[in-house]
């Protein structure tokens, strides 16, 4: 459970107690990975996905969300443990659902079935968020007649409304893969998609406007499913598809998964082309799967003067060094039909919106596919790709990687006759050193479909990783001119020599022939590297019964695992600083012989010989004060700074650390600000006077990880934290947790004890060095988080008392001091995220909704709207006056208390420099009125209620002078104002029993204004 970037609860599932865990994070994502599947993982019959807490989150794949975790197998099919819930035969696989209550058995059959060849999470994959087909040529083909008549394109992407004027009759076909009802485009996003292909509106014209649409929804506003997408690409091909629009996309490796191999395999098999955008994360090294595919036509983005794109994601392939993208086309700011439930874009008029992204781009290489197929109906996807790719516009100032063969150029695309095969040229990666590197020749085969012989010249101009040109006779071509005959071919051989030049790194380039085609080419000097070789002994000495090591670039995004079937591993590493995660188990596993041996500071300069021996580690004990105090978990924790990066490992025990466990430090020592080693463990006590007890112990170590540790804390050296928590329906769980943070921001785990509705806990803590950081949490069923709560950092001394509150009324908004913005702009993207249901302490945090909605206004015009409580939204540049709304109805049967939350905030705001993250003004009221435990106060009495304002810490903030507040006692249909003195307001309850609502209302003094409203703030009792 994550509750923030430090604060994280861990939890065995049933029978798993005794299982040892490694934790690994970095760039804010976290895996963690039980002992018994790190091999499967590393020889790659699990997919690390299924591990990656941060992203199973992220893809709604907690235990908050669902109790099954989707899976594609690939293999023969599986017999027990999962659901088949569609066959995948594309790729000889199944898509299935394994209950995670019987995760453990089912991954254990899996693993241990000959006949899987792996399992794969089935991940979701994201959509890749007027003057653009005259940018590309458009007009130019439909003048010869070209208009995509009878050529069918299929959208899998988020449904199409096909009822848009824009789309009239264009659908001719749907399918729903996902778990929606229907078909139904929701934010928008395959709508415009659809339009920017086939749109034959009288001012936003599609590039295809007589093309047919095949509508496969393949995405919910989640994302895509894989197994969705995979279903759609069969259905597409099989409705007899010419071309495949995929505006959609996610991280790619260097394994072939199964949407890239039925890529590959569909297009083979059917000779329909796939289109597929490159995706948008705008770094080198970052194409999305599946557009990585071999077969597919990746498209990435350029601005209107063909300048790409900032967010484009650039090449090389993942593993390879292959050039991807392949093309490019327009892709920012690209106007298209708006479906009539779509909630994104920056609209232009009642019925279009403004969008950006790769996923803009794809389309209108789609509709140009279409276009080249009516011309040429007898050619495959394949001389479709061939034809787009060759006649497309190069830009000089642009790196192969950055745009492949170029942008989209339909008026050469429909006159051109020579093709190329292969469509580009990947010379491999060469292994440093250079001095010794054979050269590397292919063929490229010109085809001539005209009548006439066609002579050019034909040269290479490539660019290093630099930009700079590269060292010449690098790249080479013979012979250097070339007659292609009509209707037939002829060849050119194409070198790569690496041993050129002193630069390491991807170069690339195009074979130019003549003055119109051009043929990506690309080579990758491999960067300077070096042998590791780690042997692993026991404690006595030999070959370990079991070892593991992980390996986590610090300098680079290395990530590997040290594994094989003896006690010598040699893997391969790129020059730089390391960070080696190694554990030994000496003896029967099950005996607890157990050696943590981290090597947080490997330093690859030369070939390197490293030795992890678990006869240098010591034991590692720890003694609670209270001799019958429950260990319920042992965490060790190694974090490591590298400049602004911070990376980390572990190996988390439940049921505390085993008897024989022992910890040594491999390598030379840190210094201190550059390896913090954090040791924690807690301890369920016998509760007191009815509250509930702990024992939360946190050491911080720098430098270098400890031979050895031993540690008993008396009371008198721990502070002593008392809590409170509110009411509650008395049929749900409670669960309150602590974890504490190192000086790096490095944090251990907590665990969550179960505590009662208006109950109390008692924790005792460790103080040095230590930040703690306190959760609560309401869960209804067996996993289902309805009501999640974190106090704001907290630091003590030894013998301090400090107390918490939490789950008190009233809940609303507020703005504790965070280290998240609540309202903010980033260049032309405005974030709102304002916490509506803080409780009475003012912990930040919230409850499963109902409903909810967030707008956002410029100028008086929506800009966008979302049916989540906060949202980020696309503006126009420049500044205006904004309106931002909330409302938000909490789900029923979690509290009787603020039902219902709207608010309403203006502020002016501006376009802000690239990459700064501005804070925007925002001010709240905070209701504090004393109330009984359940929330109540008597009917028919005057009730006084102190006020809070808080703002926005880092924001531009104006002085808030007055606030207006007001009553209702009817659920907001009536209000009456009530009179504010001294800081609070003074109410009058009404004579009946029910429910009071509170709403407050200002400004400050540069003209920011907010009001919002707490439906059922309080009870009135009789």
């Amino acid at each position: 459970m994550l509750n923030g970037p430090t604060s994280r609860s861990l939890r065995p599932g049933p029978g798993r107690e005794d299982v040892v865990f490694h934790t690994f994070h970095r760039d804010g994502r976290l895996h963690v990975v039980p002992a018994d599947a790190l091999a499967a993982v590393a020889k790659g019959k699990l997919d690390l996905r299924l591990f990656d807490v941060t992203g199973l989150v992220e893809s709604g794949y907690d235990d908050a969300k669902r109790d099954t975790l989707p899976l594609i197998i690939t293999g023969d099919q599986p017999r027990a443990g999962v659901q088949v819930t569609r066959a995948l035969p594309t790729v000889g696989a199944v898509a299935a659902n394994t209950a995670k209550s019987d995760a453990t058995t089912t991954f254990q059959a899996l693993v241990n079935d000959p006949g899987v060849k792996k399992v794969w999470l089935d991940g979701l994959r994201q959509p890749n968020l007027d003057r653009s087909t005259a940018q590309i040529g458009a007009p130019t083909a439909w003048q010869a007649g070209h208009t995509g008549k009878g050529v069918k394109v299929a959208v899998l992407d988020g449904g199409v409304d096909g009822a848009h004027p824009d789309l009239a009759g264009k659908e001719v076909a749907e399918r729903n893969f996902t778990e929606d009802p229907d078909a139904t485009d929701v934010d928008g996003h395959g709508t415009h998609v659809a339009a920017t292909i086939a749109s034959n509106g009288p001012k936003y014209k599609g590039v295809a406007p007589d093309a047919e649409i095949l509508d496969g929804k393949v995405c919910v506003l989640q994302g895509c499913a894989e197994s969705w997408i995979l279903g759609g690409m069969q259905w597409a091909v099989d409705q007899g598809a010419d071309v495949v629009n995929l505006s959609l996309g996610g991280g790619d490796s260097p394994t072939l998964d199964p949407l890239e191999e039925a890529v590959n395999t569909l297009s083979a098999q059917s000779g329909t082309l796939f289109v597929i955008a490159a995706g948008n994360s705008g770094r080198p090294g970052t194409v999305g799967s599946p557009g990585s595919a071999d077969a597919a036509l990746t498209v990435g983005a350029v601005e209107r003067d063909d300048s790409i794109a900032y967010f484009s994601s650039r090449g090389p392939r993942v593993g390879d060094g292959a050039v991807k993208p392949d093309i490019t086309a327009p892709g920012v700011d690209i106007v298209a039909a708006k479906a009539a439930t779509g909630s994104i874009g920056t609209p232009v008029d009642e019925n279009h919106v403004a969008l950006s992204g790769t996923s803009m781009a794809t389309p209108h290489v789609a509709g140009a596919a279409a276009l080249i197929a009516q011309q040429h109906p007898d050619w495959t996807g394949a001389q479709i790709k061939a034809a787009l790719m060759a006649s497309a516009k190069n830009n000089p100032a642009l790196t192969a990687f950055d745009q492949g063969a170029g942008r989209v150029d339909l008026a050469k695309a429909i006159t051109t006759t020579v093709t190329t095969d292969p469509v580009s040229l990947s010379m491999g990666v060469q292994q440093w050193p250079h001095t010794d590197d054979t050269p590397v020749t292919k063929d490229l085969t010109y085809r001539n479909s005209g009548t006439e012989p066609v002579t050019f010249p034909v040269s290479v101009d490539a660019k290093g990783p630099d930009g700079k040109p590269a060292p010449a006779g690098m790249f080479t071509v013979s012979p250097a001119t070339v007659t292609v005959p009509a209707g037939g071919e002829a060849k050119v051989t194409v070198t790569a020599d690496t041993r050129v030049g002193t630069a390491d790194g991807a170069f690339s380039g195009t074979v130019v022939a003549g003055d119109v085609l051009r043929t990506p080419v690309a080579v990758e000097r491999e960067v300077e590297s070096y042998g590791v070789d780690a042997t692993f002994l026991d404690a006595d000495g030999a070959a370990p019964t079991q070892y593991s090591g992980v390996v986590m670039g610090l300098d680079n995004d290395t990530f590997t695992f040290l594994e094989d079937t003896d006690n010598t591993v040699t893997t391969r590493l790129p020059k730089g600083e390391y960070l080696v995660s190694a554990m030994v188990t000496t003896g029967d596993p099950a005996d607890g012989r157990l050696a943590v041996l981290p090597h947080p500071s490997l330093t690859v300069t030369r070939d390197v010989s490293l030795t992890f021996d678990a006869r240098t580690a010591k034991p590692l004990k720890v003694t609670p004060p209270e001799p019958d105090a429950v260990a319920v978990i042992g965490d060790i924790g190694v974090t490591r700074t590298l400049g602004n990066r911070r990376s980390g490992s572990g190996v988390a025990f439940f049921e505390g650390f085993p008897e024989h466990l022992t910890i040594g430090h491999s390598g030379p020592a840190l210094p201190a600000d550059q390896l913090e080693v954090m040791i924690s463990a807690q301890y369920e006590g016998k509760p007191v006077d009815g509250a509930h007890v702990a024992y939360r112990f946190a050491w911080i170590e720098h430098g270098r990880a400890p031979t050895g540790f031993d540690r008993a804390p008396a009371k008198g050296e721990l502070a002593e934290v008392r809590t409170k928590f509110g009411p509650g329906p008395a049929a749900d769980e409670f669960i309150h947790g602590g974890n504490a943070v190192g000086p790096s921001g490095s944090g251990g785990w907590s665990t969550h004890f179960r505590v009662k509705p208006g109950g109390a806990a008692v924790d005792y803590v460790t103080t040095a060095d230590l930040t703690w950081i306190w959760q609560f949490n309401q869960i209804q069923g067996v996993s289902d988080f309805v009501s999640n709560y974190t106090a704001p950092d907290r630091t003590y001394r030894p013998g301090q008392r400090g107390e918490e509150r939490f789950n008190f009324p009233v809940y609303g908004p507020g703005l504790p001091v965070s280290r998240f913005e609540y309202l903010a702009r980033v260049g032309d993207h405005l974030l709102v995220d304002v916490p509506l249901l803080n409780d009475g302490a003012n912990n930040l945090g919230g409850s499963r909704h109902q409903t909810a909605r967030t707008a956002l206004y410029r100028d008086g015009t929506k800009i966008g709207e979302v049916p989540e409580p906060g949202g980020q939204f696309t503006v126009p540049g420049g500044a205006a006056d904004y309106r931002a709304e909330v409302d938000y109805v909490r789900a029923p049967g979690i509290s009787e208390l603020s039902t219902r939350v709207t608010g309403a905030w203006t502020f002016r705001s501006d376009t802000t420099p690239t990459g700064e993250i501005r804070k925007l003004p925002i001010s709240v009221v905070r209701f504090a009125p004393k109330l009984d435990a359940d929330g109540g106060t008597p009917a028919g009495r005057l009730l006084r209620i102190p006020l809070t304002v808080e703002q926005q810490q880092g924001a531009d903030n104006g002085r808030v002078r007055k606030v207006e507040v007001d009553v209702s006692f009817d659920d907001g249909k009536t209000w009456s104002k009530v009179p504010v003195v001294g800081g609070a307001a003074l109410v009058r309850n009404a004579d009946q029993a029910g429910f009071a609502s509170l709403r407050a209302k200002g400004s400050d003094s540069k003209g920011n204004t907010f009001e919002h409203s707490v439906i059922r703030a309080y009870r009135l009792t009789k």
